[in-house]
C-alpha cells in the first residue's frame, strides 16, 4: 500500500474519531442540553481540542515521505469540513439550513484545521527523521552499499 495513502486514511480517521469522542464526552457531560458545566469536561475539552489540532498531522508527518506539509493540510481541511457536516448531522441541523447557518463554520474550520495540522505534519516528519533506528548498527543515510550485510 502507498505510505501517502495510508498516511492519508490513517490521518482522517485520527481525525473523525477525536471528533466522535469529543461529541460522546460533551452528550455524557450534557446529555439533558443543560446544567452546570462539569471541571472534567473543560479539561478534557481542552486536551481533545489540542490533539485533534495536532495529531492526525503528527501521524502524517511520521508516516508520510514526501509532501508533508501539503498532505497534512489538505487532510486538515477536509477533516474540518467532515466535522462540522458529521457534528451538524449529530446535533440535529437540517442539511437544508446547513449552507446559511454553517457556511462561516465549516470556512473557519476547515482553514484551522488545515493550518495546525500541517504544523502537526512538519512536527512528525521533524522527529521521523532525528529518530533512532530500530538497529543501531544500520546507518539511516548511509549507501547501500556501505551497510552491513544480513
Amino acid at each position: 500500500m502507498n505510505t501517502r495513502a495510508t498516511a492519508i486514511t490513517i490521518g482522517l480517521g485520527l481525525y473523525i474519531a477525536l471528533v466522535l469522542v469529543f461529541y460522546g464526552l460533551h452528550r455524557l457531560a450534557f446529555g439533558d442540553g443543560g446544567g452546570p458545566y462539569p471541571l472534567w469536561y473543560s479539561v478534557s475539552e481542552l486536551v481533545l481540542n489540542a490533539a485533534k489540532a495536532v495529531v492526525p498531522g503528527l501521524a502524517i508527518g511520521w508516516l508520510a515521505r514526501a509532501r508533508t506539509l501539503r498532505v497534512g493540510a489538505a487532510v486538515g481541511a477536509v477533516g474540518g469540513v467532515i466535522e462540522v457536516v458529521l457534528l451538524g448531522a449529530l446535533t440535529g441541523i437540517p442539511f437544508a439550513e446547513f449552507p446559511g447557518r454553517m457556511a462561516v463554520a465549516t470556512i473557519v474550520t476547515a482553514v484551522t484545521g488545515a493550518f495546525t495540522n500541517a504544523v502537526g505534519a512538519a512536527a512528525g516528519q521533524f522527529l521521523r527523521e532525528r529518530a533512532k533506528p530500530s538497529n543501531p548498527t544500520v546507518e539511516r543515510d548511509a549507501p547501500q552499499a556501505a551497510r552491513p550485510s544480513p
